[in-house]
């Protein structure tokens, strides 16, 4: 899949807010090699140059860092230098900035204050030396953020498997996690405290997506969209007047601990027509191990309910969670099969740099690459810890699909619900997938 970058989009229309001339270069949208990409960097002859970078697309980032190294300032910022600021930068000589955390107000000072010493949320050179700054405080107030500058993006470029209305959005309505999983990154980004846009605010959004960009289907990516049930439920009660032509989707992890029956059933009176849970494993020993503070018996009446209000159900299990074997991930398998949701996805543990989980695998375990781009979900396993190994965790992935979706039920609930060639042709690439992760 290729997403618009909506951290980006933010910074770019924060910047521009404050009269700062920016233009956003997709690499992957425009699918532009690193030498396409230094040509157009040097006709639009920046001051700055910003990079945004997971783990796993870091060494990408060196690389194109070193090949425009000269022309302008270069700053890169997200999950990666945010998690390991330092290392970045000792790792890429031609990165002079690592942005931590949040970007839109480290980046206006970084752009408008020659002197960085004054800028907080940085890591950066001075005299050969690497300097961090004090910590920056998050945006208190998201409502006083513009809108993502989409309009500086390729947008017929971006797709997504499973999208069933073109052209579709992504959109974010908040921000930071109170919650205590230990696998999780996003706290060292935006900070442990829930913060949220107003209702009417993101209602406004989505009024510029249906009337500027002609939108037909959104996802919404937020960890916590549902955290305050109350503005959940009025975002929907505002959705249901307008009655756009519309749908939406919570694709990124719902806690199913923050839903209960009445507002599922007015997400679906909204548009919404899928909810897909985070739920780990189907152990609560487990649960308990990654303090994901949930029991099974709340995935389970979540799951149901929102089968019985009419929406699609997606689960997002994980292989490879502290103190798992063979049996604990089989009562995942058999878990998912009895929960008989449209989508499961059993994806292995990621050992990303800032979690709590990376650190007890660190101090117990054994870490099996030095290649940034191997933290990859979709790439073999990268570490052994306990009763885990790569071996171990492989096979049980390829068992896990292979006991869910190859089932004749499975067959026939997805033919019953296709309703386009569009949903066809998807089906038929994502079967194929599996079948090739199964066998």
């Amino acid at each position: 899949m290729i997403l618009p970058p909506l951290g980006l989009t933010y910074i770019a229309s924060f910047l521009r807010e404050n009269d700062i001339e920016v233009k956003i270069l997709d690499l992957a949208a425009l699918n532009l090699d690193n030498e396409e990409a230094k040509d157009k960097i040097e006709k639009l002859q920046p001051d700055i140059i910003g990079i945004t970078s997971t783990t796993n697309t870091i060494e990408e980032t060196y690389e194109i860092s070193n090949l425009v190294d000269g022309i302008a300032k270069i700053i890169v910022g997200g999950p990666h230098p945010t998690n390991l600021p330092e290392r970045t930068l000792n790792e890429c000589s031609a990165i002079d900035v690592s942005v931590v955390g949040e970007g839109e107000q480290t980046m206006l000072e970084l752009v408008k204050n020659s002197e960085w010493n004054e800028v907080k949320g940085i890591t950066y050179r001075k005299n050969g030396k690497i300097v961090r700054t004090p910590d920056r405080t998050p945006i208190e107030n998201l409502d006083s953020l513009p809108f993502p500058a989409r309009d500086l993006l390729p947008l017929d470029k971006y797709w997504t498997p499973g999208v069933k209305r073109y052209p579709f959005a992504t959109m974010i309505t908040s921000r930071g996690c109170p919650h205590q999983c230990i696998f999780c990154t996003t706290r060292k980004i935006h900070g442990r405290r829930f913060r949220y846009r107003s209702a009417d605010n993101v209602i406004a959004e989505i009024d510029q997506l249906v009337s500027d960009y002609k939108i037909k289907e959104i996802n919404i990516l937020d960890d916590n969209f549902t955290v305050i049930q109350e503005r959940a439920e009025e975002i929907c009660d505002k959705l249901i007047k307008r009655n756009y032509d519309l749908i939406w989707k919570l694709g990124t992890g719902v806690r199913v601990d923050r839903v209960d029956k009445e507002l599922i059933m007015k997400m679906k009176r909204a548009g919404c027509y899928l909810l897909a849970f985070g739920i780990e494993t189907g152990s609560q020993r487990i649960l308990n191990n990654i303090k994901k503070g949930i029991t099974l018996d709340q995935i389970s009446k979540a799951i149901r309910w929102t089968k019985e209000a009419g929406m699609e159900t997606e689960g997002f299990f994980m292989i490879g969670n502290l103190g798992e074997n063979r049996k604990t991930i089989m009562q995942s398998i058999e878990f998912a099969k009895k929960l008989d949701m449209d989508y499961a996805q059993f994806q292995i543990f990621t050992p990303l740099p800032g979690t709590e989980y990376t650190d007890i695998i660190e101090k117990e375990g054994r870490i099996l690459t030095k290649s940034w781009a191997s933290y990859n979900a979709f790439n073999e396993p990268i570490f052994e810890h306990g009763d885990l190994t790569p071996r171990i965790m492989m096979l049980m992935q390829k068992l896990a699909y292979k006991k869910y979706y190859i089932r004749p039920k499975i067959f026939v609930k997805k033919l019953m619900k296709m309703k386009s060639l569009t949903e066809l042709k998807a089906n038929i690439k994502g079967g194929m997938a599996v079948f090739k992760m199964s066998f």
